[in-house]
């Protein structure tokens, strides 16, 4: 079973794998340029590096693990505030799912919550952006961009991960849009080529030799939601 959850740093541990092994199907198949896909799926994890990097180094040391928290949190509350905001004054033609974000169409006193139950608030704000009449709405992804970038600083502040030494860093939209691309690149893409070019091998139960993500079982009885991958 596949890895539920792809964060920041696993990009690295199963990006850099997959590349390495795809080297030896090189040459065996007419119909795939290996190298081209193993050069295509590093530039992503290379994006992801370099992003993580930036927001590694534009971490101040003088904030403490609180600090970080209590900031993330305040950014997470004003972003799917101004996005509730922003849907209630689309025009009344316009045919966005609200329900879908907020349901009964109420944001709820956010205001109240605890970190942990605005991290799921907020995981529910991102499945809604997937919905069929949500994906068409000019101007949403954006939100979408920016609301998954405070998700994920607050979720990471939670559990402490980002940094060095275990300390957590705030995620920009980059590094948030990066991850999306190398998850659409390895999941969307890398994963049907080769699944094709070992089945004509004569291969397929090699899969996960190449994808380490698939002998990882999905996370369980964790108290946050995770939003929807790429």
């Amino acid at each position: 079973m596949a890895d539920g959850y792809v964060d920041y740093g696993e990009v690295s541990e199963y990006g850099r794998p997959f590349v390495t092994a795809l080297a030896g199907l090189v040459g065996l198949s007419e119909f795939v340029d290996v190298t081209k896909l193993g050069a295509f799926v590093s530039s992503k994890v290379d994006a992801v590096e370099t992003e993580l990097q930036k927001a590694r180094n534009d971490r101040s040391d003088v904030r403490d693990e609180r600090g970080i928290t209590a900031q993330a949190e305040e950014t997470l509350r004003d972003t799917v505030t101004r996005f509730y905001h922003h849907l209630q004054s689309l025009p009344k033609t316009t045919t966005a799912d609200v329900e879908a974000f907020f349901s009964g169409r109420v944001m709820g006193d956010i205001a109240a919550m605890k970190p942990a139950d605005l991290v799921s608030k907020a995981a529910d704000v991102l499945r809604g952006f997937d919905t069929e009449k949500n994906k068409v709405i000019a101007g949403l992804a954006s939100w979408k961009t920016d609301i998954a970038a405070a998700w994920q600083n607050l979720a990471d502040a939670i559990e402490g991960k980002g940094g060095a030494a275990g300390k957590a860093f705030l995620a920009t939209a980059e590094l948030v849009q990066a991850r999306n691309d190398f998850l659409h690149a390895y999941n969307k893409v890398a994963k049907h080529i080769v699944r094709g070019l070992l089945n004509q091998l004569g291969r397929g139960d090699e899969l996960p030799l190449f994808f380490k993500d698939l002998a990882v079982h999905e996370r369980g009885g964790s108290t946050q939601s995770d939003p929807p991958s790429a």
